[in-house]
């Protein structure tokens, strides 16, 4: 498997079985990159900064926690990635909802308590901002959200990152 420059994967590749199929902590990674690229949505000439990313994900968040505990339990976490868009009208089958919810949960949670909080999913949020913001400038644009998209994907299929 390439190795990928994502923050998420460095030095972790081992690889993990479930299902009968063999999963890498890479594709973890990239699924986890890709969930949280809704809030780095933007167009070619627009730019996403770190405030409008966190106020997107803070809205997410209150949407999520159903009932208003301040964490994603596990089930809540798992309606989320339900109720995500993967394409044109299209969601998530419930295998990999299943699949990405427990991968999430997996990389979000990092105090292992079973439910992720938002100052987790916020840890998670800035770590993915700051790998898609090249530059260091403190926004995301076009150029660099397009490249954050095929990175994830490429990822996610398995294909090198693209680079710079």
């Amino acid at each position: 498997m390439p190795q990928s420059a994502d923050p998420f994967s460095a030095g972790k590749s081992a690889p993990r079985q479930a299902g009968g199929m063999k999963h890498h902590v890479t594709l973890a990674a990239a699924l986890v990159a890709l969930l949280s690229l809704p809030a780095l949505t933007v167009t070619a000439l627009a730019q996403e900064t770190r405030a409008s990313a966190t106020a997107k994900l803070d809205k997410e968040f209150a949407a999520s926690d159903a009932n208003k505990d301040g964490f994603l339990s596990p089930a809540e976490n798992e309606a989320r990635m339900g109720k995500m868009k993967v394409g044109p009208g299209k969601t998530l089958d419930p295998t990999h909802t299943k699949r990405i919810a427990a991968l999430f949960l997996a990389r979000a949670d990092t105090n292992k308590d079973g439910k992720v909080s938002k100052a987790e999913s916020a840890a998670l949020m800035g770590a993915v901002f700051n790998a898609y913001d090249k530059n260091g400038d403190g926004k995301v644009d076009g150029t660099e959200a397009a490249r954050a998209r095929a990175a994830a994907k490429g990822a996610a299929q398995g294909k090198a990152t693209p680079k710079r």
